[in-house]
């Protein structure tokens, strides 16, 4: 029991950040609201100002265990709504 514990816990610290599918990613389009965003994608990893008063939800996943790694950038401006959707290109696969 303690060894499958220890599995477990090694499992679970060798992943790090917001789970999040590319495919949720390409339906973000601007115009959209943070609120359906954060729906898709699920809570930024982390949130920081950008010039003209907007804000800046960056998504970052670490899967240790696959040695993968997936980061999305996506700015809103002071009203809280998309700025542009993200360039994803074709070849970023779930």
């Amino acid at each position: 029991m303690k060894r499958l514990i220890f599995s477990l816990a090694i499992a679970l610290s060798a992943c790090a950040g917001t789970p999040f599918q590319w495919s949720d990613a390409r339906r973000i389009e601007a115009g959209m609201t943070k609120q359906q965003v954060t729906g898709l994608l699920g809570a930024p990893t982390r949130v920081a100002t950008i010039p003209s008063d907007g804000t800046r939800y960056v998504w970052v996943w670490v899967n240790g265990l696959t040695a993968s790694n997936r980061s999305l950038v996506i700015d809103f401006d002071s009203t809280g709504r998309v700025i542009k959707a993200p360039p994803i290109p074709d070849e970023f696969q779930d």
